[in-house]
């Protein structure tokens, strides 16, 4: 029974890192925009009217994604939540023998509770967040705490710097080992060039992942014209490239956006739907 037992766990492991289910789930962007400029520090930033935002859409392997966000000014700052939750469904579980049926048809998931603070300083816009993780894979779990912290500057009106460490922290045991944290420092910046009445900021940024062999390199363009918002991005690893693009559109206190990304994963094609509020 126990070997049973070990076998069957170590199945559902490989099943969970096999398709992004796990502490790996740090890395799945957030909403449209993350999905295709990828993560900058430089996209920070200070807001003092509340405001509420909602995220929803797919991931690689039919990965689920939803999120909900609140922030507002407080504190000489921006502090705000957001709760994140992750699902791939239907995993079947099988024995080493071929057989019709499934032993047991479960789900994978994810949940992650931020709570954030943004503050300007002498030095620039620093960003802390602190978040709880709790993961559940068939009949197993974890949970634990990392924390983020990012530091952006503005070199003159046109050029922002900034860097960023994630995902510092410890896990508890999943059966007998701990999960390992995808570790990730960010460094970025960004131009902003107007042509006419178009707002071009143009974006680039490397990322080093203790998930990913080598460097990833991004690049990105946001282009603001009247009420609409262009969006294009893509970014390149030893494995793995993708090319991402999107819309988005502001209708007084609402803001909708809607992101799609193509890559060479052959694992689906990710599209994310993002829409946000800005309170009274």
């Amino acid at each position: 029974m126990q070997l049973i037992f070990k076998t069957i766990t170590s199945v559902i492991l490989f099943q969970s890192l096999m398709f992004g289910i796990g502490t790996q789930f740090l890395s799945i962007p957030r909403n449209a925009m993350e999905l295709i400029i990828g993560l900058n520090p430089v996209l920070n930033k200070i807001t003092n009217k509340p405001a509420l935002s909602a995220s929803y859409g797919n991931w690689l392997a039919g990965i689920k994604v939803s999120s909900f966000g609140y922030n507002r000014g407080a504190f000489g700052g921006t502090a705000g939540f957001e709760l994140r939750y992750i699902a791939l469904n239907d995993l079947e579980l099988r024995s080493d023998r071929p057989t019709d049926d499934p032993l047991v048809i479960f789900s994978a998931t994810a949940i992650a509770l931020d709570g954030y603070y943004n503050r300007q300083t002498k030095i620039g816009l620093l960003s802390t967040k602190l978040r709880y993780i709790a993961v559940q894979l068939y009949d197993e779990s974890t949970t634990g705490f990392v924390m983020d912290i990012g530091l952006q500057h503005d070199v003159n009106d046109n050029l922002n710097v900034g860097f960023a460490l994630l995902n510092l922290g410890s896990m508890s045991n999943l059966y007998k080992e701990k999960p390992k944290l995808p570790v990730r420092i960010i460094v970025g910046s960004s131009y902003v060039i107007k042509i006419n009445n178009i707002d071009n900021s143009l974006f680039v940024a490397l990322e080093k992942s203790s998930i990913v062999k080598g460097i990833i390199f991004r690049v990105g363009n946001i282009a603001n014209w009247n009420i609409l918002q262009f969006i294009i991005g893509t970014q390149f690893s030893k494995e793995v490239a993708s090319i991402s693009g999107g819309i988005g559109i502001r209708l007084g206190a609402y803001d909708i956006k809607y992101g799609i990304q193509f890559g060479s994963q052959s694992l689906g094609i990710p599209q994310m739907l993002d829409i946000s509020v800005i309170l009274p």
